[in-house]
């Protein structure tokens, strides 16, 4: 197993002070390790075997206590200050993940997988960098430093060191082969696990409608226990593996004893130099079996970092050039434009004209392109061929972010930010309508004192609807793009929110409806039935 990934330096702002921290604590704590070790020896020797007054030991048991003090000081600091670095550097990770998600090509990371990734993910990789690291830095550190200063000591006792140190590295090898393969098993089953049971939640209505809920649950129940069985045979690896380390370092500590035992009944080492390497052997083996131990938080946190890195490698939808947004909205022309996913195209050649102050209604059958051309406006895609352009200007030479702040949308299903309708509805930015008006005026102002639960939980469709077109007409936006803002309401309401689109005559519509009252007092109809649209109206 790779022990750090190499976009992480690279790309996760404050990695590489974060090991640099984390290596000049390893070092402090290997020299604070070798000192308390001589000055324990030097102790014992003194001050029960070699006959000396107790006076003459004190300034040794204030230089142990002080150093065994900085010891536990030096820990403490790098835990807590490696749990607080490494949860900023994961929020920040978690942030940009989500940004490049919400840019990328809709539909080309399934909604459970961003889940999984973004939640527990992004959790293992926080004690990948909290945990594992440190103890990497302390491994790759600690004991070089001990062996140097055993061979400067004693050369019989180090080659034995050196013969036996490399044991505990070799099994960790050998064992993360086998775990790195299930650690990504056990990825891929909680992944499957989490999409479908969001899937599930997320259709749970229509699921009850047809009386499926049982053979659902069977569904979840046997993903749930593959998941179980995955993690069960991490865990019995890691148990496993744990006490092969421990056998490794054991073994290799007992040698050390028996040789040091020897040697000082033949006088072939001096007392406190022995029991100075015997008191070390054990910090020799320490930092390798603390990062046996933090082996499987590893392996959990690169099999979610290269996920991780997959998704800050999408694409982006369409590119963001540096060119601000236009200063001012104008007329918007469609010349030639079709647009494809992975397949056939979904809207055929295209061209029109949107002039501003003006409704445009996009009328044809389901799968005609209407939502297509609302995304097209919105730059959630790029056209496959053809140009848009904005008073003559290629919209592809605006900033996406720029542009969609000209830009009001309601999309065929809304989704509301949970909690009272009002904060729902609530523009980012100031300068448009207020909630309470725009409730009004798009039929939703006995809702305003409502609250709306996650995935609109509270409120009907239609009521869905009303509230997020009123969260749409709040924004100050001079262009709303409105996919079937008549969707689900009965025919009055409907009439009323007909009549009050019809009122904004300083902003530019587009409506995609199946709606014939809505298309029939709009100022053009565009159908995109068949190849070419044009305007009816």
């Amino acid at each position: 197993m790779r022990a750090l990934d190499p976009w992480l330096p690279r790309d996760v702002p404050g990695v590489r002070r974060f090991l640099a921290a984390a290596g000049a604590a390893a070092a402090c704590s290997a020299a604070l390790t070798v000192a308390q070790a001589v000055l324990f020896s030097h102790i014992v020797v003194a001050g029960f075997l070699g006959g000396r007054d107790v006076r003459d030991v004190v300034p040794a048991l204030l230089g142990f206590a002080g150093v065994g003090a900085a010891r536990a000081a030096l820990g403490w600091t790098s835990e807590t200050g490696a749990r607080t670095a490494a949860s900023r550097m994961v929020a920040e990770l978690r942030g940009r993940v989500l940004r490049r998600i919400v840019r990328a090509r809709p539909g080309s990371v399934p909604t459970g997988e961003a889940v999984t990734v973004t939640t527990d993910g992004v959790e293992a990789l926080e004690t990948y960098v909290a945990r594992f690291l440190p103890q990497l830095a302390t491994a790759a550190l600690a004991p070089p430093a001990i062996l140097a200063w055993v061979a400067f000591r004693d050369v019989p006792s180090a080659l034995v060191m050196a013969g036996t140190l490399p044991l505990v590295p070799l099994f960790g090898a050998l064992i993360g082969r086998t775990t790195s393969a299930r650690t990504r098993e056990r990825w891929r089953a909680l992944a499957v696990m989490s999409g479908h049971f969001l899937d599930v939640v997320t259709g749970l209505t229509t699921l009850r409608a047809h009386r499926r809920g049982r053979a659902q649950a069977a569904a979840i129940a046997a993903t749930g226990d593959r998941y179980r069985r995955e993690t069960m045979r991490v865990l019995r690896t890691a148990f496993l593996s744990a006490f092969v380390l421990e056998l490794a370092a054991t073994l290799g500590t007992a040698l050390v004893a028996v040789g040091i035992g020897l040697r000082l009944t033949t006088g072939g080492i001096g007392l406190e130099a022995g029991l100075a390497v015997l008191v070390l052997a054990p910090e020799l083996y320490g930092p390798l079996r603390g990062l046996a131990a933090e082996f499987h938080a590893g392996a959990d946190g690169l099999t979610a970092s290269r996920r991780l890195s997959a998704l800050l490698a999408l694409p982006p939808a369409v590119p963001a050039p540096a060119r601000p947004r236009p200063a001012a909205f104008g007329t918007v022309r469609l010349a030639d434009v079709t647009a494809a996913y992975d397949g056939p195209p979904v809207l055929t050649v295209t061209s029109l004209e949107i002039r501003p102050g003006e409704l445009t209604a996009l009328v044809g059958d389901s799968g005609a392109g209407k939502s297509t051309l609302l995304a097209l406006l919105m730059r959630f895609a790029e056209p496959s061929s053809g140009l848009i352009t904005v008073d003559g200007t290629d919209l592809a030479a605006f900033d996406p972010d720029e542009w969609r702040r000209l830009v009001a949308w309601l999309p065929q299903r809304p989704r509301l930010r949970p909690g009272p309708v009002l904060e729902a509805i609530a523009p980012a930015e100031p300068g448009g309508l207020s909630p309470v008006a725009a409730a009004e005026l798009a039929c939703a102002g006995s809702l305003v004192h409502r609250t709306v639960g996650e995935a609109g939980d509270g409120l009907s469709a239609g009521e869905v609807r009303r509230v997020a077109l009123a969260r749409a007409l709040a924004r100050p936006a001079p262009l709303l793009l409105l996919d079937e803002p008549t969707a689900h309401l009965d025919e009055t309401t409907a009439r009323r929110v007909t009549g009050a689109l019809l009122t904004l005559g300083d902003r530019t519509l587009v409506v995609a409806t199946h709606d014939p009252r809505l298309a029939a007092s709009a100022d053009q109809v565009i159908d995109l039935t068949g190849s070419r649209a044009g305007a009816l109206t």
